[in-house]
């Protein structure tokens, strides 16, 4: 298997309102040798506010050195992506911190622009896709290889796990010292050099977590295992359980019981003293594992749990006695199926006033007839792309979420023209984009709304107080800092120049 290790630069912390900047990729076999590497940055989209913070500490103004429209470097790095799927597939992607931030920026982006959002996932040379986190790696290694990772501590006395500290910390070679950390490809280099360190130190948790990197794989594992070490990770400290399986929960969770409870205590109580035992527990009877996303998941093997508090004097035997009459007792697993059958009652998402940014996962995935239309306009002249953003309105189909799905993807196909080509556009058609992103722009926050997106108000009070923060530290008007923040002011008062017409 080959593994994809990639990083972006955004404008900010919001998947669906801000936007890579940059990207910086590499390719490696499965012993991390490099094997190719990817690298590239592009413009603002048209009405994107940044935020100042985000630039600050990316260090990079959008556009500084490149001409490349967010569209064309969206779908140069599809090209390349897909390139080495097939090319090297199957194909694991992995980062540092991506499974939450770059993954959702990934298919957000590819959304918007008329791609597969589910790139990472999707079926290569028959196999389901892998994406798999680093640095909860990184945490757990510690926790059954000590010593694995030096860290440093922060004031609450908990381990930092920041990618550059980390590095500094652990990595000896010159290549520690040349990284500029917060630019996509060095961060890149970064986790592949913390990921060798792993795979050489924690051999066994690094052959576990190459498990564990999609759904099917995780179901296996923990239907085949009679008992699981599983580590969650809550505001960067690891905890480590082991559990039994119960049953499937709401959208794909498995609920697992925790075996330093013994179970047996449980059997024969009503059900609902049961449900009331069970919900006032501390700590909790029931834990989810959430199968997309990497979960760390281990055999419970007698040396893991020796190392694991609350656990250590149970013993293997008895926790596998525990585990067996969960998987036995057909009236207590009945029991517990049914409580948390009743905890996930689904409600139906109100949908409305939803913009077309925030609708990924709202009416469904593209259909067949979508995914034609949606290569032709990728491979069409501009006045082709137009007409096919007209087409995807007018689909003939009687079903709701798909009728939806054509007005967004209609939507995201004039956003894309605008953006690249205006001129194609009818006079009427690019009064109204503008005024739309205009209006999002100065979107005017107050007490009881405030806009999702970045506005210019809210742009500008972020950068008042960076600047009253550096003067604070005493920086001069010549330091880096006040000068990319002087950048940053001239860019955001290049977009409210630009809309401020409209």
């Amino acid at each position: 298997m080959h593994i994809v290790c990639y990083d972006f630069e955004t404008t900010g912390r919001n998947s669906v309102w801000d936007q890579i900047i940059q990207v910086g990729a590499v390719l490696t076999n499965e012993n991390l040798e490099e094997i190719d590497t990817y690298e590239s940055s592009c413009l603002l989209k048209p009405g994107t506010i940044p935020e100042p913070g985000a630039l600050m500490v990316n260090e990079q103004i959008p556009g500084e050195g490149t001409q490349l429209s967010h569209y064309s470097f969206v779908k140069l790095m599809w090209q390349k992506f897909t390139d080495w799927i097939n090319t090297y597939g199957p194909i694991a992607f992995v980062g540092y911190n991506s499974v939450n931030f770059d993954e959702e920026f990934l298919r957000r982006t590819l959304y918007k622009n008329l791609f597969p959002p589910f790139l990472t996932t999707a079926q290569n040379f028959g196999n389901p896709g892998k994406r798999g986190d680093i640095i909860n790696l990184a945490r757990t290694a510690n926790v059954f290889y000590p010593g694995t990772l030096k860290t440093t501590f922060n004031e609450k006395g908990k381990e930092v796990y920041k990618l550059g500290q980390l590095v500094r910390d652990n990595v000896s070679s010159g290549i520690a010292t040349t990284l500029k950390f917060h630019d996509a490809l060095d961060d890149v280099r970064g986790t592949i050099e913390i990921a060798r360190i792993v795979k050489n130190q924690a051999p066994k948790l690094w052959i576990a977590a190459l498990k564990t990197m999609n759904k099917k794989d995780v179901f296996e594992f923990v239907n085949n295992e009679r008992i699981v070490v599983s580590s969650e990770f809550y505001f960067g400290t690891v905890r480590t359980y082991i559990v039994a399986l119960i049953c499937e929960g709401l959208k794909g969770t498995l609920k697992t019981f925790d075996l330093r409870h013994d179970p047996s205590h449980f059997i024969g109580l009503e059900y609902q003293e049961l449900k009331k035992i069970i919900a006032g527990a501390k700590p909790k009877i029931i834990r989810s594992i959430i199968p997309n996303k990497h979960p760390i998941l281990m055999p419970a093997e007698p040396e893991w749990i020796k190392l694991i508090n609350g656990y250590e004097d149970i013993g293997i035997e008895e926790l596998i006695r525990r585990a067996d009459i969960i998987k036995d007792n057909i009236e207590f697993h009945s029991q517990l199926k049914r409580m948390l059958l009743e905890e996930q009652k689904e409600t139906e998402m109100d949908q409305t006033d939803k913009e077309p940014e925030e609708c990924i996962y709202s009416y469904g995935f593209a259909g067949p007839q979508e995914k034609d239309l949606m290569i032709k306009f990728h491979s069409g002249s501009w006045q082709e792309k137009l007409e096919i953003a007209e087409q995807f309105k007018n689909l003939r189909t009687n079903d709701y979420q798909s009728s939806q799905r054509g007005q967004i993807y209609s939507e995201f196909a004039k956003l894309i023209v605008y953006e690249d080509n205006p001129e194609s556009l009818s006079d009427d058609e690019k009064k109204r984009i503008k005024k739309k992103l205009a209006d999002r722009i100065f979107y005017s926050d107050n007490d009881s709304v405030k806009s999702p997106w970045n506005n210019i108000g809210r742009a500008h009070i972020q950068l008042e107080n960076l600047g009253a923060g550096l003067e604070s530290e005493g920086k001069k008007d010549d330091s880096n800092e006040l000068l990319m923040l002087y950048k940053i002011k001239d860019l955001i008062e290049k977009i409210e120049n630009e809309f401020g017409e409209t």
